[in-house]
């Protein structure tokens, strides 16, 4: 029975986890969204075919899989169950669905997915002895398709006929290079044509260099053309191949790019290039590591362009631009002068009081661009493999005076989709989040970096843990954090000790538990929020090694490796108050209450109370050797007799404390909050992310607003106020020397409160995926409104909640196939009369005549509750 209410599915979605320590089953899952015209609808059934063709899938034909009439909520994460599927082949998909009512919809509109190597099947070889690579060849009949499988060690550029192939840049994505390596696949069909055709490549050094145990560069290629008679011919990597030097004299990720443009070689890419003086390539041993897709991975591009705001010349022949937003990527130059003219363009965060550039921030990375011209009009240049993190570009050697449109800036990251959004009645609010979302995307460079300027640009796994929850509410991250988990269980030791950057260049074994707490806290994030159970049973095994290392590396239960702990609280760069062993104990009860949830959720019942019973010791053995007290109640021990926010929030966020002490911990935390601290905070980067969850949690969300809407020392208000537009490593405005980062993402976790806390937008852990959606959204003080949306994988979850006067009016959408319960905030009402559009539905009965998708109103002290299904409502709730 079909019915003008019901919509095909769409926003459909085809990803896989690949196996980093097997052969690759592709097994890809597939997911979509629901509409429907009605409130309180639940998908009750799907059906999707897979073909092998558009014909087919047109027909509604499934000649790979047709899944038949499966009976089923899910609506995501459903795996491919059909015929075996076959290297370098399109398939394409729908999928249908039946609601609650009996109805059926149309199929969706068709989507698709193209494997590559399902098995060891290349046949090209690694080359290398150059910057610059070519390959002649020649089509002599029809062609159907063609397709470029690339990868070039530490970064490539490619060419077909002339043309740049992609829009890809930085490729490819960070990994061990000994243990994985990501290839890319092009579709190169419309690039080619019958007669000669030419493929050339570029390559750049990335982070594939000897420091790290690499080394020398290289390159694998292999370009399938299949012809309309049905033949298949393979054209690979190998010594048929020449190579050069290139114009590119030198380029590093940390100290820019050096680029003679005398040295081009005019239509090296191109059919027709006599190529005599090149030498033929050499064959290299291959890198070690297993060639895997980069498939759905969001790999680096240009995301977009910023003009500068502002040109400055602080000395004679030296010219400042400022963009006006501290960010990630590089510059395009714009010049014309004699042949010969060397331009730099050094990068940087700061200025100097004088107006001149700080490059203290950058250490020891030269963070510079050269561009010698070749003395031809105007010629453009940016560079192919470095990038920057900054706000302003000096520019010197210049001929002439230059215009403020000599430089364009691109904005360069990993191209992970925006799904969220948060905006308040409060200013200071929105430019938090806004500063947030900048360095979010600034440090997501195909791993989640620690900043983007210095000579580090590591893989941190603590920065990473404590704002992967803002990142998974602002962008669509699953592929990109199941990549980076595939390469921490590349880089466990047999130990189970994990490194504290992954990819492990840096060789920080073991990892602080604070920073190693991101292989188990990460993927649980995926299984709440992407409602993938896969990924945690792909790593169960390591995370019950990583948690037996640290039960092996404590002392009864205390764990004694310690690093850094409450990394930067104000005024310090390791905390002077915080046992480094306070926070690595309170990790491993962390990882080891976790790893018995998840235990138990893959069916691993013994394992759960093994891991459960631990949790319990943990507990018992912290609160012996930090729990205290004196004559004003009892606290946790800081390191000296200094009180130490960090110390009591870290238990009191799980509920460690005995009952009878509480409340009175809790109180002696507000009591230095407000009395010592003057409504700041004193926590280092762990502290922080759990405080504010704290504070509302034990009913002073008033307090936690107060410390987040500070503009004094130290805050995010008093960064702002100091001209920030991202997060700074420290609460301090640091301008000479030492660490001072200001563009670090680990401040930024307090993102996250916003959509939970005053967005009101959360899980129910019992339904990931966003199956339950609690939605308590709240105004504290002078806050008048708040409007978050998050299109999750279940849809858009969207929640507006506005208050004036004795009147507070919530506007939701609850997508398809999903239930909430919402806590609608009273405030100054005491007596409540709730409408829903214009009719009233408490304290009137609710009935299903009356207000359909309404299950229940609950009025409470605080809050009226309200039981949803799915759909648009508009509620508005005054004094009876």
């Amino acid at each position: 029975m079909s019915s003008e209410n019901i919509f095909p599915p769409y926003n459909l979605r085809c990803e896989y986890t690949s196996n980093p320590l097997g052969i690759d089953i592709y097994k890809p899952r597939f997911s979509w969204v629901l509409r429907h015209k009605e409130r309180d609808i639940t998908q009750k059934a799907y059906q999707i075919i897979v073909a092998t063709s558009k014909e087919l899938i047109d027909k509604n034909l499934g000649d790979m899989w047709d899944s038949g009439k499966v009976e089923s909520e899910e609506t995501f994460n459903i795996v491919y169950d059909g015929k075996v599927l076959e290297s370098f082949t399109r398939y394409y998909w729908k999928v249908r669905w039946w609601d609650n009512k009996g109805n059926v919809s149309e199929y969706s509109k068709p989507a698709w997915f193209e494997t590559a190597f399902l098995k060891d099947e290349w046949t090209a070889k690694w080359i290398g002895g150059g910057q610059l690579y070519r390959k002649d060849f020649v089509i002599r009949k029809d062609f159907k398709k063609a397709r470029l499988y690339i990868t070039g060690l530490g970064y490539y550029e490619a060419y077909i006929n002339g043309k740049r192939v992609g829009d890809r840049v930085l490729d490819p994505g960070w990994t061990d290079y000994k243990k994985k390596v990501l290839y890319s696949v092009y579709d190169i069909t419309s690039f080619l044509r019958n007669g000669k055709n030419t493929i050339g490549v570029i390559l750049g050094n990335g982070r594939y260099i000897e420091k790290y145990g690499y080394g020398p560069k290289k390159l694998i290629a292999e370009i399938r053309i299949w012809y309309s008679d049905d033949d298949i011919e393979v054209i690979g990597t190998d010594q048929t191949w020449k190579t050069s030097d290139g114009p590119i004299v030198s380029d590093s990720v940390y100290d820019g790019e050096v680029y003679d443009a005398r040295l081009e070689k005019e239509g090296w890419n191109e059919p027709g290039y006599d190529d005599n003086d090149w030498k033929i390539a050499e064959l290299l041993e291959a890198p070690g590591g297993r060639l895997v897709s980069q498939a759905t991975f969001p790999v680096i591009k240009v995301i977009k362009k910023i003009s500068p705001v502002k040109v400055s010349s602080p000395k004679p022949g030296v010219y400042i631009y400022d963009f006006g937003q501290n960010f990630t990527g590089w510059v395009r130059l714009k010049v014309s002068g004699p042949r010969g003219t060397r331009v730099t363009m050094r990068y940087s965060e700061l200025l100097y009081p004088d107006g001149t550039l700080n490059v203290e921030p950058n250490r020891s990375a030269k963070a510079t661009d050269v561009y010698i011209l070749k003395g031809e009009d105007i010629e453009y240049y940016e560079p192919h493999f470095t990038y920057h993190g900054f706000r302003y570009v000096e520019l010197t050697g210049f001929p002439g005076t230059p215009s403020i449109d000599t430089l364009e800036a691109r904005v360069v990251h990993s191209s992970v989709e925006p799904i969220g959004s948060i905006v308040t009645s409060n200013e200071l609010i929105n430019q938090i989040h806004k500063n947030i979302i900048w360095g979010q995307v600034s440090n997501l460079m195909s791993v989640p970096t620690d900043c983007p300027q210095r000579d580090e640009r590591m893989g941190w796994m603590g920065d990473a843990q404590l704002s992967a929850e803002e990142a998974i509410y602002n962008f669509w991250m699953p592929s990109f954090y199941e990549k980076w988990i595939d390469d921490m269980l590349l880089a466990q030791n047999e130990d189970g000790s994990v490194p504290d950057v992954v990819p492990p260049y840096w060789k920080n074994y073991p990892a602080d538990p604070a920073w190693g707490t991101a292989f188990i806290t990460i993927p649980w994030y995926l299984y709440l929020y992407y409602g993938d159970k896969r990924i945690l049973e792909k790593i169960y095994e390591g995370l019950k090694k990583w948690v037996d290392f640290l039960h092996l590396k404590s002392e009864d239960y205390i764990v004694k490796i310690v690093k850094y702990g409450d990394w930067c609280p104000p005024m310090h760069i390791r905390s002077s108050d915080t046992p480094e062993e306070l926070t690595s104990t309170w990790y491993f009860y962390h990882d080891s209450l976790l790893l018995s949830k998840i235990a138990s959720i893959l069916g691993y019942e013994e394992d759960s109370r093994k891991y459960s019973e631990l949790a319990e010791k943990i507990k018992e053995a912290f609160n012996k050797k930090y729990l205290t007290e004196d004559k004003r109640g009892a606290f946790y021990k800081g390191k000296t007799f200094e009180y130490s926010q960090t110390s009591n929030v870290l238990p009191l966020y799980f509920n460690m404390p005995p009952r009878d002490k509480s409340d009175q911990i809790f109180s002696r935390l507000v009591n230095d909050i407000i009395v010592k601290r003057s409504k700041h905070l004193n926590t280092g980067i762990i502290g922080t992310r759990f405080l504010f969850d704290v504070l509302a949690n034990h009913g002073k969300i008033d307090l936690a607003y107060e410390i987040a809407t500070q503009e004094s020392y130290p805050s995010w208000g008093y960064m702002i106020r100091e001209g920030a537009t991202t997060v700074w490593e420290r609460w301090e405005y640091l301008v000479y020397g030492g660490m001072n980062s200001h563009n670090h993402i680990m401040f930024g976790s307090i993102d996250a409160w916003f959509y939970k806390f005053l967005g009101g937008i959360n899980i129910d852990e019992k339904y990931p995926g966003f199956r339950r959606i609690v939605l308590k959204p709240n105004l504290p003080l002078d806050l008048k409104w708040v409007h978050a949306s998050v299109n999750t994988i279940s849809g858009l979850v969207e929640i507006k909640t506005v208050k004036r006067d004795n009147v507070v009016e919530v506007e939701v959408n609850i997508p398809v196939n999903t239930k909430a319960t919402l806590y609608i905030p009273k405030y100054s009402i005491h007596k409540s009369k709730l409408y829903e559009g214009e009719t009233l539905v408490y304290p009137d009965k609710v009935t299903e005549e009356k207000i359909k998708g309404i299950h229940s109103i609950v009025e409470q002290e605080d809050v009226v509750v309200v039981e949803l299904g799915s759909g648009r409502y508009s509620f508005c709730l005054k004094e009876k």
